[in-house]
């Protein structure tokens, strides 16, 4: 995965840096980025990651969010008096579009008195009618901590089922059908003939993959999880199941490491929608229809529990890697 940068890439990066310092910008950035943005972010991490983060504004005027709406919409919901751009306004993500509002309060009747864990990926609407909120990381912990018999959960069935498979409560599937498009490209096969031409190679699955991959890996975590591991595990070659994004991060953190994409075609178009252009217009012209908003009746519900989520045990500091300026 070697990376070569562009003249044009270098002097749009530059403009960004100068401006960014100008106005008084925090650029956050998911670990899903081009490599181009993550290199001039000011962080680089996963949601609770960032979601902590976007709550850190002291000195800063504005933020801008390189990652799907639903990101901003948490930043948005935990700096309310800094406004949050979007380099693009229509990078949604796919996952959190299986659930709504309405289908929670649906399975509230046909449970009453479960209490309801949303996964963070779903929209501010969506988490206005949760009792908790949970990350890839802390799903486990979250619903264990409950000390409930079952919980309503979603939209992620496979993150569904990796719960199931370390807990003892019934989890009630708020969409059946819900799924990550990019986590679910990798199969068992990828896996298998890649153990075989890498037998030392540490494989590390998403909990957003199928189970069957999950299964054959030899750990589960979330992307903030899979920087920690590489930065701190001795082994030396690594296979990853998860958004190429992350992997041209950590091939160049680590450039002593072996980092294997488990496919290289696992690519979210939805975050790819950013680009350095998209990103310097923000800070040239301040677009307002890029201020990324949540309703007043939603924002006091959800920043709670996101404060509770933030607060979850064994979560840990957040991975923060440094803009290069």
């Amino acid at each position: 995965m070697v990376h070569s940068m562009t003249n044009d890439c270098k002097d749009l990066q530059e403009k960004i840096l100068k401006l960014k310092k100008e106005r008084k910008a925090l650029i956050l950035a998911h670990n899903y980025q081009i490599i181009e943005i993550q290199e001039i972010a000011d962080f680089v991490g996963d949601s609770l990651q960032l979601a902590r983060k976007s709550a850190e504004v002291h000195g800063y005027e504005m933020i801008i969010f390189a990652g799907v709406k639903f990101m901003a919409e948490m930043a948005a919901i935990l700096s309310p008096d800094v406004p949050v751009y979007i380099p693009d306004p229509n990078a949604l993500c796919p996952l959190a579009s299986y659930i709504d509002a309405e289908k929670i309060r649906q399975k509230k009747r046909e449970y009453p008195g479960v209490p309801v864990v949303v996964y963070v990926n779903t929209t501010a609407e969506a988490k206005s009618e949760a009792d908790y909120i949970c990350t890839s990381g802390s799903a486990v912990e979250v619903v264990e901590s409950l000390g409930v018999d079952r919980v309503i959960f979603g939209p992620d069935a496979n993150l569904a089922e990796y719960v199931r498979s370390h807990t003892n409560v019934e989890i009630i599937d708020i969409d059946q059908r819900g799924h990550c498009y990019v986590h679910n490209m990798f199969d068992l096969n990828m896996l298998i003939e890649l153990k075989e031409k890498y037998p030392d190679a540490v494989a590390i699955a998403h909990p957003e993959c199928l189970i069957e991959v999950q299964e054959a890996a030899d750990l589960v975590g979330s992307t903030g999880m899979m920087v920690r591991t590489v930065a701190e595990s001795d082994a030396k070659v690594f296979i990853i199941a998860t958004e190429m994004g992350l992997l041209h991060q950590l091939q160049k953190h680590h450039p002593d490491k072996k980092i294997i994409p488990m496919y290289e075609g696992a690519v979210c178009r939805q975050m790819k929608k950013h680009t350095l252009e998209k990103l310097l217009d923000v800070l040239e012209n301040l677009p307002s229809e890029n201020i990324v908003t949540v309703p007043d009746q939603y924002a006091p519900h959800i920043r709670g529990i996101l404060e509770r989520m933030n607060k979850v045990k064994g979560q840990g500091p957040a991975v923060a890697i440094e803009a290069e300026s």
